[in-house]
């Protein structure tokens, strides 16, 4: 009877799909045209629509960005995300270079999907 359940049990976790983990995703915040934005500091948010772990990245000053979950740059989990922008041209000052609409994933007009096809996302920013 145990091996029965031993081995029940290691079917079911063969069965487990290994691909749950964090997929490795960067990407680009540009402004309209591609034009890169000035900022003195940015952080990219990935907020899950439904349950699931944010993520966040610094932007460089190039606009270039590596999300983390857990460890640094390990990405993101397969899923459907609002996408914040947060770029202050002051932060000190909390002075925006970006629209403050695109700093909130509640407020944020920016969605991606990520996945195994869908792991680097370059963000335009309108004004």
């Amino acid at each position: 009877m145990f091996r029965g359940i031993a081995l029940l049990i290691l079917v079911a976790c063969l069965g487990c799909n290994s691909n749950d983990g964090p997929i490795p995703v960067s990407g680009t915040v540009k402004g309209a045209g591609g034009a890169v934005i000035s900022f003195e500091s940015g952080t990219v948010i990935f907020q899950p629509v439904s349950a699931g772990k944010p993520a966040n990245g610094a932007v460089d000053p190039s606009g270039e960005f590596k999300m983390t979950t857990v460890s640094p740059n390990d990405g993101v989990h397969p899923g459907i995300y609002k996408v914040a922008v947060q770029l202050w041209k002051n932060y000190r000052n909390q002075e925006l270079a970006v629209p403050k609409a695109y700093g909130d994933p509640a407020t944020t007009p920016l969605e991606v999907t990520v996945d195994a096809d869908h792991d680097h996302f370059d963000l335009v920013i309108e004004k």
